[in-house]
C-alpha cells in the first residue's frame, strides 16, 4: 500500500472516530434528557436535582439566575406547582470529551393549556461517575 493511501486510511478513521464519540456522546445527553423528563413529568423536583452539579448555575428565561442541587430542586419545584406538565426535552446535538461536554436542542411543555417551547444548552460535566449539568440555560419562543 502506497504511503498516500495508509495516510487517507488513518485520516478517516480519526474522522470516524470523533463522529462516532459525538454520536456516543448525543445517545448518552438524549438518555439523561429522558431521565430528567420522566422526573419533571413525575413532580419529582428532588429527583430532577440530582441531574445537575453541586454547583450548576441555570439561567432561567427572563429570570434570575439559581445555583446548584437546591437551587435546581425550588425552580422546578415552583414550575411543577405552578401547573407545567408534559415537559419534553429533545436533543438536537452535542459533543463531549473527557469529563466535560455540551449539548443542546429544544424544549416544550404544557403550562395550564397554553403551550411552551424553546431552545436550551446545557455544559456538562461528569461528577460521580454521572454527567451532570453544570449550566443550563434556556429561552422561551416568542
Amino acid at each position: 500500500m502506497k504511503p498516500v493511501t495508509r495516510c487517507l486510511f488513518v485520516v478517516a478513521g480519526i474522522f470516524a472516530g470523533g463522529a462516532a464519540s459525538a454520536q456516543d456522546f448525543k445517545t448518552q445527553a438524549a438518555a439523561a434528557a429522558a431521565q430528567r423528563d420522566a422526573a419533571f413529568n413525575a413532580s419529582d423536583a428532588t429527583k430532577l436535582s440530582k441531574a445537575y452539579t453541586r454547583d450548576a448555575v441555570i439561567l432561567p428565561a427572563g429570570g434570575q439566575p439559581v445555583t446548584g442541587q437546591e437551587g435546581a430542586a425550588q425552580l422546578f419545584g415552583g414550575f411543577i406547582k405552578g401547573g407545567v406538565k408534559d415537559h419534553r426535552i429533545t436533543v438536537q446535538g452535542g459533543n463531549g470529551e473527557g469529563n466535560e461536554g455540551y449539548a443542546y436542542g429544544r424544549w416544550q411543555a404544557d403550562a395550564g393549556g397554553k403551550k411552551l417551547a424553546g431552545h436550551w444548552v446545557n455544559v456538562l460535566k461528569r461528577e460521580d461517575g454521572q454527567w451532570r449539568t453544570a449550566l443550563h440555560t434556556w429561552n422561551l419562543d416568542q
